[in-house]
């Protein structure tokens, strides 16, 4: 059992102890792959823990994906467990501080299996920068992330805004075939609202511009094989009850398969969540 393991039944353990501001997140996530030369269909489930002591957010997440695949050029269907730990420390009204570990297990993609992923974090106000690592076996993948984020009122609505950037730089992407065909550089802009009304809440985001080994979701969605995405789209609707929240997120992505050079994949996922507060 690896050191990534153990920590995460170490901050399983500790959220379930000290439950009195802990939230409990499941989701299950539905896969489809149009026009891709390696996959079919696929299913998500994951679990997110967030447990908050005074000025300290401690987040511990797991999620195990089963994707068929196409045989050949695959030779068995792709098995992916992915574990999160993320700690947010409010040093301040004003200031934030937070860090982030991420570690992949995939049985096909050879070159991202055993992954680390590292992230440092400063917040001031309404500015978020946000500098990722991905440690691969053989390159690695820098990424700069910064978003502004700001509440307009419109009407009975108050709406909140995110403009997203995204940098990201590939090392040493030419010593294997899995990266090699992927560009050195990237940038990527994205927006999302964000509104309630009573009980409901409702979301749109979309990022334009390609990216690719990215991070994505504030260090809790890994994007570990060598998809070039070009355009996203998502559109989220949700009802609060008293101690729950159910969600339900639809996701459109454009990408290429970057080794085999296959354009034109479209990738929709249609996700359910269940979060309980207690």
């Amino acid at each position: 059992m690896n050191k990534m393991k153990i920590l995460l039944m170490i901050s399983l353990f500790y959220t379930f102890v000290y439950a009195e501001s802990t939230t409990v997140k499941l989701s299950y996530e539905n896969l489809n792959f149009d026009n891709s030369k390696k996959k079919d269909n696929g299913n998500r489930y994951g679990i997110l823990l967030d447990y908050e002591d005074n000025n300290s957010l401690f987040q511990v997440a797991y999620n195990k994906t089963n994707t068929d695949t196409f045989k050949p050029p695959l030779i068995e269907d792709l098995h992916v467990n992915k574990y999160y730990l993320k700690y947010t420390h409010a040093m301040d009204d004003l200031q934030k501080l937070s860090l982030s570990y991420a570690s992949i297990d995939d049985n096909l993609m050879k070159e991202t299996d055993g992954g680390n992923i590292y992230g440092l974090g400063y917040s001031y106000g309404d500015f978020d920068l946000v500098q990722y690592l991905s440690d691969y076996k053989n390159f690695n993948v820098y990424q700069t992330d910064v978003t502004y984020t700001f509440i307009t009122s419109l009407s009975m609505f108050k709406i909140k805004t995110s403009l997203i950037g995204k940098y990201i730089h590939l090392q040493d992407k030419e010593s294997n075939d899995f990266s090699r065909n992927a560009k050195d550089d990237y940038f990527t802009g994205g927006l999302k609202v964000h509104t309630h009304y009573n009980h409901y809440h409702i979301g749109a985001g979309a990022f334009f511009g390609k990216r690719v080994f990215a991070v994505m979701q504030d260090g809790f969605r890994i994007q570990h094989h060598a998809m070039e995405f070009n355009e996203t789209y998502m559109m989220i609707l949700g009802k609060h009850f008293k101690s729950a929240d159910v969600n339900l997120k639809y996701v459109y992505q454009n990408a290429t398969e970057i080794p085999i050079e296959n354009e034109n994949v479209h990738v929709q996922n249609i996700i359910l969540e269940l979060a309980y507060h207690f």
